[in-house]
């Protein structure tokens, strides 16, 4: 009766480390399929209000070999006339869903030194949700940032 006992009891706890074992390998194969790749409609927001700032921007993102590229693309108006600009994404970091990168451009109204912003992200669904930190002349200027998935 006892080796009966011992039987089912290490059978049990084999079954229960093998469910184990599988629910965590089912979640780091979701965590490896997320692909960035695709078209994202960026906004950003004020840290303090979460109101909606600047104007939307358009994030373009290839994943190829784990190596992260891509371009962001920004809208705005000088003195009546549009401005497109779409700038090189640099410093691409990518595992797990999680997501960084910077941009750097000329400043959207004067003249002056490059603007750098800094974006950091989650990947969950068809959005990305972090912080952004944007550096000019000395000041940095800090952000949310929500980007939604463009159908194509």
């Amino acid at each position: 009766m006892k080796l009966r006992s011992r039987i089912w009891l290490a059978t049990a706890a084999l079954t229960a480390a093998t469910v184990v074992w599988s629910l965590n390998e089912g979640m780091a194969a979701d965590k490896a399929a997320i692909d960035p790749t695709g078209t994202w409609k960026v906004t950003t927001f004020n840290l303090q209000t979460n109101s909606k700032t600047g104007s939307e921007e358009t994030l373009k993102l290839k994943l190829e070999g784990g190596k992260l590229s891509g371009t962001i693309t920004h809208r705005s108006n000088s003195n009546g006339k549009e401005i497109i600009r779409e700038s090189p994404i640099k410093e691409t970091k990518f595992q797990g869903g999680e997501i960084s990168f910077t941009v750097s451009h000329p400043p959207h109204v004067g003249a002056g030194p490059d603007v750098t912003k800094s974006y950091q992200g989650k990947i969950s669904g068809e959005v990305i949700k972090g912080k952004l930190e944007s550096e000019w002349s000395g000041a940095t200027i800090a952000r949310n940032w929500e980007a939604k998935r463009v159908k194509d």
